[in-house]
């Protein structure tokens, strides 16, 4: 009984992570569970749970407690804010 139990669990384990890969014409998208931070054109910076959940278009905030940018950018000034770097821990840049 447990020897068919065990087929059985690695059978329905190898089906999910079968459909979890897509059709095999794209990559699966991987958003991992970690804040970030961006804003509008226009708008302050606001939170969003993952960086699938920015909307198309918003520009990633970052230094101070906004954290960094991804991997092939850098933290610079934002135009659009009053706030001089480096004054306060709470002045955001925009990744470029």
């Amino acid at each position: 009984m447990r020897t068919w139990m065990k087929l059985g669990l690695m059978a329905a384990a190898v089906l999910g992570l079968g459909a979890c890969t897509g059709d095999g014409e794209e990559e699966p998208i991987v958003c991992p569970q970690v804040v970030v931070f961006a804003r509008s054109s226009t708008g302050t910076c606001e939170s969003f749970s993952t960086s699938c959940d920015v909307p198309q278009g918003y520009l990633r905030c970052c230094g101070g407690l906004f954290g960094g940018c991804a991997t092939g950018t850098s933290c610079v000034d934002d135009p659009s804010d009053t706030c001089a770097p480096g004054a306060s821990a709470d002045c955001p840049g925009i990744c470029q």
